[in-house]
């Protein structure tokens, strides 16, 4: 049975973050990176779920794209992935604790967020795991009477959470931790949109306790269960809907924005709503989003469930395998 992704328990603890964080203060990223090769080596071999996740995942890019990734999808292109990873955890403090540097976008993509600000109107906006969406706040700082929120699910992140608290407490005021979205949470939501206020939600991970909340999409040539809470929330509140993506590019960030409906409105199959059109159009869009570097998606766990690709020999690995 696959192993919901909330129940693997947070690849570091608190104190370990803080000390790479104050590395990467008081002596820089260079030297933060040389001291994450270990550290990101000493959990590849740990994790063995994160692992086995990583190499399923990076069989059906090359096998969907054989030219996105250089070279075989092996244990190296594995740890590089953990690698990606971990460079990315900084990224998140600093685009959270440090006014985002200029972020690169194409002219039309620039163009829609302008007229998307300039309207005034509330939006949704659904991202996923791939880059780094917390240098969306670059937008805000653009345009100073703008306010993204973004919704997440502080259980599993919470010794993150608390390295923001403690180096910038109002980094957290647009961090919005969601459990459960209830009716009390939809209104208050639906209030902020009614500002013309943004809203920014993940569209690639089921949260705890909402398993039959799901529809099955067509990912990277293979059906993988996506929430419906999204579309669920965007039908609720009946305000545009966008895609939203940030991946690192060379040495800067790639802001990406594209109209995903003016409105979602459920479709029925009898008496029962459903959203699989919804659903798989945005599992269509991810996928091409994440083709464009796909060691930038940060998913370690068992994200097509039962239906795994044939595994390649681990051996040297298995003596060491712990959850």
């Amino acid at each position: 049975m696959s192993q919901h992704w909330a129940t693997i328990s947070e690849a570091g603890v608190a104190t370990g973050l803080r000390i790479m964080v104050w590395i990467y203060t008081h002596l820089g990223r260079v030297v933060f990176s040389i001291i994450l090769f270990p550290v990101m080596v000493y959990f590849f071999v740990r994790r063995r779920v994160a692992r086995n996740a990583s190499r399923d995942y990076l069989r059906r890019v090359k096998r969907e794209y054989p030219d996105r990734l250089r070279g075989a999808p092996d244990l190296w292109m594995s740890l590089r992935h953990f690698l990606a990873f971990g460079e990315s955890l900084l990224d998140k403090y600093i685009a959270l604790v440090e006014p985002p540097g200029d972020i690169d976008m194409n002219p039309d993509e620039r163009q829609l967020v302008v007229s998307v600000v300039e309207s005034g109107k509330g939006v949704l906006l659904i991202g996923s795991h791939f880059g780094n969406l917390e240098y969306s706040r670059g937008i805000a700082d653009r345009h100073p009477d703008l306010v993204i929120n973004i919704l997440i699910y502080d259980q599993h992140a919470a010794n993150f959470a608390k390295i923001l608290d403690s180096s910038r407490p109002e980094a957290r005021l647009n961090l919005i931790q969601v459990t459960d979205l209830n009716l009390d949470l939809a209104i208050r939501l639906k209030e902020k949109v009614g500002r013309g206020e943004w809203l920014l939600i993940a569209g690639d991970r089921v949260p705890v306790g909402e398993g039959d909340n799901v529809c099955a999409a067509t990912f990277f040539g293979d059906s993988a269960d996506f929430p419906i809470g999204p579309h669920v929330l965007a039908s609720l509140l009946r305000c545009p809907v966008y895609l939203m993506h940030c991946y690192r590019k060379d040495r800067d960030y790639h802001l990406g924005m594209e109209l995903f409906a003016e409105e979602i409105g459920p479709s029925r199959v009898g008496k029962r709503r459903t959203y699989k059109r919804e659903v798989q159009k945005f599992a269509t869009a991810l996928e091409q989003q994440v083709r464009l570097a796909p060691l930038q998606w940060f998913n370690f766990y068992d994200f097509w469930g039962e239906r795994s690709i044939p595994q390649l020999q681990t051996a040297s690995l298995r003596d060491h395998d712990q959850d």
